[in-house]
């Protein structure tokens, strides 16, 4: 679909109605790239003020995976705000990503992720058809895997 249709508010406004219905707080972003990251980003900082005003100022908070910053995967798995989670698909697809290796906690950064049972929410789609990338996004452990 066309850039400025509205996918990316109809997915943010979808978080926030699934937490309003159904009390979910976990949500992850997979983007393809890095500028699709950073449009996402933009989005949550500027509808973040209309969602709090429809939504009576429901806690949320959004973090991009960043892999110097371990800790903030770990809140986002602890927190019981909204949480949303922006990732790059390119940061979790290899064995050897930061994500996916075992660090001084015993654990691989995934784990955190992993145990959320997140809603993953893919944005555009069609980037993301490899055997690869389709393996990444079911070691989310997401709530509803993909068929």
């Amino acid at each position: 679909m066309e850039t400025g249709t509205g996918k990316t508010y109809t997915f943010l406004r979808t978080i926030y109605e699934l937490n309003k219905t159904y009390g979910f707080k976990k949500f992850v972003i997979v983007v393809p790239s890095v500028a699709i990251r950073e449009g996402t980003i933009k989005n949550l900082q500027i509808t973040h003020d209309h969602f709090q005003s429809l939504y009576g100022n429901q806690q949320s908070n959004f973090v991009v995976y960043d892999r110097n910053n371990i800790t903030a995967l770990r809140n986002f798995a602890t927190s019981n705000a909204i949480q949303i989670l922006v990732i790059n698909i390119d940061s979790f697809t290899k064995d050897s990503n930061v994500i996916n290796i075992i660090h001084e906690r015993g654990v691989k950064p995934l784990e955190y992720i992993q145990v959320t049972k997140p809603i993953v929410i893919i944005d555009e789609p069609q980037n993301f058809e490899t055997d690869i990338r389709r393996q990444a996004i079911a070691n989310l452990n997401p709530l509803y895997p993909a068929v």
